[in-house]
Order: structure tokens, then C-alpha cells, then sequence
């Protein structure tokens, strides 16, 4: 039997243990403090079955603004409000900011058994995933962010999963360059499967998505972006999270990608985060404003490792500058091979075919190898040591603050 997993939003360690107590018969509870914008982005990808929040004394206001917030992107997110003791007029606040049930603290019985109930009729919300995401972002267009990606994910899927489902999120800009680089095309884009959602299931994955002959999986942004403005961005999110329960990993191209809700979202249940930066002036200034960007909206860009794009070594910038500028861990040298690459676009095939052993490659095999957790190549650090900012903030049973 899966265990059932939830959600405790509280600042007070002792309502947590109490309820964490209450409900460790039938799942595991995890404790997060309040934090309206990084809950909205993220608590959907955690995999829960119900989210608690805390309706005691001053919390009411930012309890219920939490509430609204949160189903504002995840309408099916079953929400309990909480409280020592309940009378009707807290428990209408909380049903009007869209709780649907209430449970006293003083009550652990009836409690579980609410929980119980509610397990029971509630429908089946998104598994934790299993699959892991990484994304390849890049501050402006036309710096490899989109070779990188593509590289990586035919890397994966060919010397490394050839036997587990691998996707590339075609996603940089100009939309559908890397399907272009590998001569496959996309009938079926990003804006058909979220209007697919609601019967999103393995034949359709079979079915609609394009495959290159290599197996790996590719799905692009249409090419008109307007359409983007027809789907919401509550499926667009629940469906990059879905992503990671039906692939073991799924490649994210962002390079020079302009939707901020999107791209936080997408760092937000990243496991490995690569930033593409070439050795110039523009580059680092675009690649700088984005990290700020990012810090600003509250995103830790600790777990943000760079790859120097483009790398020449007669360049007197060296990727040790750039990184210490950035504030970013260098985690490779993605050496400059633009003859080729044009070469091998114009053939439709990718570098990893016409010239397999290419040190450009073996940048890439290192994360390949970390992310399949087998020794890296090139120094790269395994992602379980540099958790991504979903794994540092969600600890199960446990205060934050151990």
C-alpha cells in the first residue's frame, strides 16, 4: 500500500507534532512554514493527498489568502483548515476561502477519522513523482542552450536509459529549434497536451508525442507563442508535473524562454538546474539579470550549477570569472564547436551521431552520469548533494529547523 502523504502548514512545531501524531496510522506528515509564493509554485509537485493550514488566532488572514492562492493554481488540492477549537463562524471563513472540511486540535479521533473520510472520497491527486527533471536554462537566445539540452537528453536516453522513457521539453526560443536539429517533427505540441489533460495517459503519451528514431521523446512549444494564452497555467503546471510520474527523466531546453510563472514552476521541481553562459559581456549581464530575477521572486540559486557555452580558451574571460560573478557553482566547460554544429543540423543528425567521442560530449556524459548516479566524468556533483530547492524545503516528519 502506498503511504498517504500530507501536508502541516504551521509555525508552531507543537500543532504539528500533534497532528503528525494523529495521522501516523494512515500516512506521513511533512511541516512547511508559511510561504504563500514558493507553496503556489511547488506544493502541487510534493504528491500529497491533503494540505492542513492553520486557522488559530493571527494566522486567520494569511491563512485563508494561503488557501485562495493555492487552489487558484491547484483547484483539486484538498485543503483542512485546522484550530483548537472550531465554531461556526471560523469554519464558514475557511469553507468561504475554499477549505473543504475543518478539524479541531483537541479531537485527535475524530480527526482521523475526518482524514479517514476524506481519503475515501476524495479523488486521487498526482503520486509523488518518480522521474527526475533537469533543466538547461540560458538568459537570452543563440548561446547553446538548446544543443546542450537536446545533447544531454539523447545522451541519457542512449548510452545511459536506453530502456526508460526519456523526454526533451523543446522549450527555448526560437520555438522548435531542437525537434528542427533532429529532423523530427511535432505534431503534437505543449498547448494540445495540456487541453489533454484530462485524459492524459500512457497510449496517449504513445500515440501522440513525437519520437526521435533514438526513442527519445520530444514535445515543443507551438510555434505561434499566442497560443500559449489559450491554456492555463494551472494545467500548464499540474502537466509538467505529471511529466516526471511517466518518464525517469525529462530534459527541460529554456534557453531564453520569456514566461516567468512557467519557468519558476519549472525550477521549482527541477532536480538539477544547468545556466548556459558564454565568455562575453552581454551574456553574463542577460545571465545575471535572470539570476536576480529569480533571487528576487525567492528562489535559491545555490542549487543553479553554470556551464560556460561556447568555451573558448583564447577568450581572456575565463569560466572561473564568470562563475564567480554569477555566484554559481562551474560545473563544465562546454567547448566551442560552431563548424559543427552547423554541419550537423544541416544533415539533421546530432553531434552525439556524427562525432560520438567529442569532448563537447563528454562535458555533458558527466552529468548524464550524476544523474543515473554513477560515478560523473567530469566533476560534476551528484544531485543528492546538491538538492534542488524542492528537497531542501520539504523535510518529512521533521522540523525545518533540524
Amino acid at each position: 500500500m502506498v503511504e498517504k502523504r500530507f501536508i502541516v502548514v504551521t509555525d508552531n512545531e507543537e500543532r504539528f507534532n500533534e497532528l503528525s501524531e494523529s495521522f501516523k496510522a494512515v500516512g506521513a506528515s511533512v511541516w512547511l512554514h508559511w510561504n504563500t509564493d514558493l507553496l503556489t509554485q511547488l506544493v502541487g509537485s510534493l504528491g500529497t493527498d491533503i494540505l492542513f493550514i492553520d486557522f488559530i488566532g493571527d494566522n486567520i488572514e494569511k491563512a485563508k489568502e494561503l488557501t485562495r492562492s493555492l487552489l487558484s493554481v491547484y483547484p483539486r488540492l484538498w485543503v483542512v483548515g485546522f484550530s483548537h477549537r472550531a465554531d461556526s463562524a471560523l469554519i464558514l471563513e475557511a469553507m468561504r476561502a475554499g477549505a473543504r472540511d475543518f478539524i479541531e486540535l483537541q479531537s485527535p479521533i475524530d480527526s482521523l477519522r475526518t482524514v479517514k473520510g476524506i481519503l475515501e472520497q476524495s479523488p486521487t491527486l498526482p503520486a509523488k513523482p518518480t522521474g527526475q527533471m533537469v533543466t538547461i536554462l540560458g538568459a537570452r537566445p543563440g548561446i547553446g542552450t538548446t544543443t546542450a539540452a537536446l545533447h544531454l537528453a539523447l545522451l541519457l536516453k542512449q548510452e545511459y536509459l536506453p530502456d526508460e522513457p526519456v523526454l526533451l521539453l523543446d522549450f527555448g526560443y526560437p520555438a522548435g529549434d531542437a525537434a528542427l536539429y533532429l529532423d523530427t517533427k511535432v505534431a503534437f505540441n505543449f498547448c494540445d497536451a495540456v487541453r489533454s489533460l484530462r485524459r492524459f495517459d500512457q497510449a496517449l503519451l504513445n500515440t501522440a508525442f513525437a519520437h526521435h528514431s533514438s526513442g527519445l521523446a520530444i514535445m515543443s512549444l507551438p510555434h505561434n507563442l499566442s497560443d500559449l494564452r489559450d491554456i492555463t497555467p494551472t494545467d500548464a503546471m499540474t502537466l509538467l508535473s505529471l511529466f516526471k510520474s511517466y518518464f525517469k527523466v525529462v530534459v527541460i531546453d529554456l534557453g531564453g524562454f520569456a514566461g516567468i510563472d512557467l519557468l519558476m514552476y519549472a525550477l521549482g521541481i527541477s532536480d538539477h538546474v544547468e545556466l548556459v553562459c558564454e565568455q562575453s559581456i552581454p551574456s553574463v549581464y542577460s545571465a545575471r539579470q535572470l539570476l536576480l530575477n529569480l533571487r528576487e521572486r525567492g528562489y535559491d540559486t545555490d542549487t543553479v550549477g553554470l556551464l560556460t557555452g561556447k568555451h573558448d580558451t583564447r577568450i581572456d574571460m575565463t569560466p572561473a570569472q564568470i562563475a564567480q560573478n554569477l555566484q554559481l557553482r562551474l560545473d563544465g566547460n562546454l567547448p566551442q564547436r560552431a563548424e559543427k554544429m552547423i554541419a550537423c543540423a544541416n544533415i539533421g543528425k546530432p553531434l552525439v551521431e556524427v562525432a560520438p567521442k567529442d569532448p563537447y560530449l563528454d562535458v555533458l556524459r558527466g552529468i548524464a552520469a550524476s544523474l543515473c548516479d554513477l560515478p560523473g566524468q567530469s566533476g560534476i556533483r551528484n544531485p543528492t548533494q546538491s538538492r534542488s530547492l524542492l528537497a531542501r524545503i520539504f523535510k518529512p516528519s521533521r522540523s525545518p529547523g533540524e
